[in-house]
């Protein structure tokens, strides 16, 4: 571990979805999630597979499933983003969360052979990232995604402290992945923007705030933080036991200043068996986030691994049976149904308008701008529904339907159109997709059914069959 790595759990808000006439609906779904804006969900990372065995082996240690598994992938590796995988754990109520890492992990943080923001910010990934963008989109459920974790350590390539970076290009390259992965379709994406609870150095330029990305850019603000205790592998001479409030009162103070409002998730965190009494810093961590001394964290992500330190619960039959006990309290109750509302009552992360950045290096070309194959339609109901086809491919197509509200707000939407012949759609996010005969028809999901007057929202599909070549006419009341 170049230090402690990320897990960071989110909302999932319940959808059922229905494709070509297979339901696909979450395990408990006819229980109504629900979130008071209290308490704090449980999240978990193990490095075990599949990724619902991780929640098997947390459920029988822990005593309660988790209500988010996270996990870590190397960009260096170029794999398809696990999308059964990820339903299966939809399917049980428990929110996936993927830390994507623009790194390759056998390399230097500083090796000339990394990915570099740079390479980010000229488009060199594109293809990589929107292939990634699809694969999310066509998961239909909501998901977190944690891009650039703990930027403003000197670990990773892409902190901005190394490798020629600064803040600046950060936020510029974060905002160019969230740009490719919502334009490839992926609104159901819940995007965590994490720094580490210290930065390494300390230094102004190197100050979290300074890489924030923009309100518009980050649902959750996540931090990292872990008590080493003394003589980690990094400094053995070293004594850095600290409580966890030690480890996170200035970083919560940071994170509030910085996104007033948003929700934070402590997105890695663990304690040592070395130096201390590991039982009792446990059993004041979950009791005072109990009490309510940090209401804004939402989501507690423990980083249960045997790794560079005993980090994980069962390292002492004391640290099992603390943890045990003090996440049965109703505090920590709640499923990852649950925990995809705490973002709020719309579509996870609109799609912002980008800002242009100036910059001395040559731009990449824009892709181009999507022609909708649909006019606005619509009766004299509360809506219209526009059908843009985003890409196409032999045998298949992606599509997206943008629902906007006309001049008084809705508490709901329903959208109906019918394809070419012989066309099936085959997997759908954001919307509630049922097909009868050849009219498919979209409902809004649990999140983005209440639109302020002219306010819109998005759904998407990814569709078996030739892609429409003229006009669509969309109801939608």
């Amino acid at each position: 571990m170049r230090r402690p790595r990320t897990l960071v759990t989110t909302a999932l808000a319940a959808a059922t979805l229905v494709v070509a006439g297979l339901a696909l609906t979450p395990a408990g779904a006819a229980d109504t999630p629900s979130d008071d804006g209290r308490g704090t969900y449980l999240g978990v990372f193990r490095e075990t597979s599949p990724l619902t065995a991780v929640a098997d082996g947390f459920h029988a240690d822990a005593g309660v499933e988790p209500a988010s598994v996270q996990w870590f992938e190397a960009w260096s590796n170029r794999r398809a983003f696990p999308v059964q995988q990820a339903r299966d754990l939809w399917a049980r109520g428990i929110m996936p969360h993927w830390t994507w890492e623009p790194w390759d992990p056998s390399l230097a943080a500083a090796d000339p052979g990394q990915p570099s923001l740079q390479e980010i910010v000229d488009g060199e990934w594109d293809a990589y990232i929107r292939a990634r963008g699809a694969e999310l989109a066509s998961l239909g459920t909501p998901i977190i995604v944690r891009w650039g974790h703990e930027f403003n350590g000197n670990w990773y390539p892409w902190a901005v402290g190394l490798n020629g970076n600064d803040p600046q290009q950060y936020v510029r390259a974060y905002r160019h992945v969230h740009d490719l992965v919502t334009g490839a379709g992926a609104t159901n994406v819940q995007w965590a923007w994490t720094f580490n609870a210290s930065s390494t150095p300390v230094a102004s330029w190197n100050e979290a705030a300074r890489a924030y990305p923009g309100d518009a850019y980050v649902d959750w603000v996540g931090i990292d933080g872990y008590n080493w205790g003394r003589g980690p592998s990094w400094d053995p001479a070293g004594d850095y036991w600290t409580s966890f409030d030690g480890v996170f009162r200035d970083a919560y103070r940071i994170a509030t200043q910085v996104a007033p409002g948003k929700p934070i998730v402590v997105a890695e965190t663990a304690s040592s068996e070395d130096g201390g009494d590991k039982a009792a810093w446990i059993r004041t961590m979950l009791a005072d986030l109990a009490a309510g001394r940090y209401p804004q964290i939402r989501l507690l992500t423990y980083f249960d691994e045997l790794k560079e330190e005993a980090w994980a619960i069962t390292s002492s039959p004391g640290a099992r049976a603390a943890f045990a006990a003090g996440v049965a309290d109703p505090w920590f109750a709640g499923t990852g149904r649950d925990l995809a509302l705490v973002v709020g009552g719309s579509d996870p992360t609109p799609t912002p308008t980008p800002t242009p950045t100036p910059t001395a290096t040559p731009t990449p070309t824009p892709t181009p701008t999507p022609t909708p194959t649909s006019s606005p339609t619509g009766g004299p109901g509360g809506c219209t529904a526009v059908l843009t086809v985003l890409g196409s491919w032999p045998g298949g197509f992606q599509g997206a339907i943008e629902v906007t509200a006309r001049a008084a707000a809705i508490t709901s939407w329903r959208t109906s159109f019918t394809l070419p012949p012989s066309t099936t759609i085959q997997s759908g996010w954001s919307g509630e997709f049922s097909t009868t005969g050849s009219t498919t028809t979209v409902r809004n999901a649990p999140w983005n059914g209440s639109l302020g007057a002219k306010a819109s929202t998005q759904a998407g599909f990814v569709a078996a069959g030739t892609a429409p070549s003229g006009p669509v006419t969309l109801t939608c009341d």
